[in-house]
């Protein structure tokens, strides 16, 4: 059964005020029930033979031990959030408004007050750190709650807590218990309408209602550290650093933004990569044909088409997209024409697709706004009626 989503604020009330009539039942069983798949931004993928391997997300888990320069590099950056107190060693991670009574993880830890490192990619939060030792870890498992068993996976699945607020958290048990007694207090208040818009989303307002390490209760010590879960909602699975004879030294949630233990946007890295393949010469080039295109210069650039100086999928270090990507963008019906002729064929490089819809430069034309003008629809449509998708144009560069 599908469900209408609802704009923000009003989804998390409504998530909050369902999830305090209904309690956390049943949240709770399907987490038990089911060895969550993780999701894949360009669609569904086909589930891979085998069990579950850790080593799948190792590169991503390892970049918290990295310098800050090696980050940057990465498109990453590291924040403070501040300091969680674990009181009872036991640590809950966790959607705080839809799933707050979600059993701690079955791994304790010593108890005290440890640091959360917020990594930041694309925009995002892409993992969220407690760290209880600087030691590198020797090897990351998979955090479980009681009642999951590893065996029960396969590869590509997980085990992690469901999202259907936009957020995150660490906490303790104690931390929830104060949660509950805020709750009860503002009940009473004339007015009150939920947890989120009444208490966290004032907390959360200074960081663009990104992260904050929330105090329930002013008097208590209790903190809650909250944060925006990558994406936004989903399912998200969090990991144990562990050093020798078993020492936890991390607790990782990865919020699926990073890929490989790089943090850019996977067209940029697909876009540097296709770059790197071309001699200086060759990027020189392109820089001309992309100034020829521009300037609707067709003789110079016909002669880099002809010359093979350039071909139809070459990418274009100032513009991103290739050649037949630019000529539609800028609308350029001369220029595609002369590039249908040097064999550019229908599917774009994987690096400039969107989704299941828009794999086709003829989708991507369609899917512009303003609309291209009616010189280059009639060219795309003649070019669907001969192209090719299955055989990459002369002199193709992908990554």
């Amino acid at each position: 059964m599908s469900v209408p989503r609802l704009p923000e604020p009003t989804r998390r009330a409504a998530l909050w005020l369902a999830t305090a009539a209904v309690g956390a039942g049943l949240a709770a069983s399907l987490a038990k029930l089911f060895p969550w798949q993780r999701a894949a931004r360009d669609g569904d993928r086909p589930m891979a033979e085998g069990p579950f391997d850790i080593r799948e997300s190792e590169p991503t888990l390892s970049v918290t031990g990295l310098a800050d320069d090696a980050l940057r590099a990465r498109g990453i950056t590291r924040m403070a959030l501040g300091d969680l107190p674990l009181p009872t060693g036991a640590v809950i991670a966790t959607d705080p408004l839809v799933q707050p009574d979600r059993a701690p993880f079955t791994r304790r830890v010593e108890p005290g007050t440890h640091p959360v490192t917020l990594y930041l990619a694309q925009g995002r939060v892409a993992l969220a750190e407690l760290r209880f030792a600087d030691t590198e870890p020797e090897r990351w498992e998979l955090a479980l709650v009681p009642g999951q068993d590893v065996a029960a996976l396969k590869a590509g699945e997980i085990f992690g807590y469901p999202v259907d607020a936009g957020l995150g958290c660490f906490m303790d048990p104690d931390a929830r218990a104060a949660m509950d007694r805020r709750e009860a207090q503002e009940q009473k208040r004339a007015g009150y309408s939920n947890y989120y818009d009444d208490v966290l989303a004032d907390a959360l307002k200074d960081s663009n209602l990104n992260w904050v390490m929330h105090r329930p209760l002013p008097d208590e010590p209790a903190r809650v550290a909250v944060f925006s879960s990558g994406w936004g909602d989903g399912v998200y699975a969090s990991y144990w650093g562990l050093g020798a004879g078993g020492r936890v030294l991390r607790l990782v949630t990865d919020f699926g933004v990073i890929e490989n233990g790089d943090g850019r946007d996977p067209r940029e890295v697909a876009v540097a990569a296709a770059l790197a393949a071309l001699t200086p010469e060759q990027r020189r080039d392109s820089a001309r044909g992309y100034a020829a295109l521009k300037s609707d210069d067709l003789t110079a650039f016909s002669a880099l088409l002809d010359e093979g100086r350039i071909a139809p999928e070459t990418p274009i270090e100032e513009a991103g997209g290739t050649f037949t990507f630019e000529a539609i963008r800028l609308d350029k019906p001369e220029a595609l024409e002369r590039l249908v002729r040097r064999g550019a064929t229908l599917l774009m490089p994987p690096y400039l697709q969107i989704g299941d819809e828009r794999k086709t430069y003829p989708a991507y034309a369609r899917d512009l706004t303003p609309p291209r003008s009616p010189q280059l629809l009639s060219l795309i449509e003649a070019w669907e009626r001969t192209g090719s998708t299955d055989t990459p144009s002369r002199g193709q560069t992908l990554p």
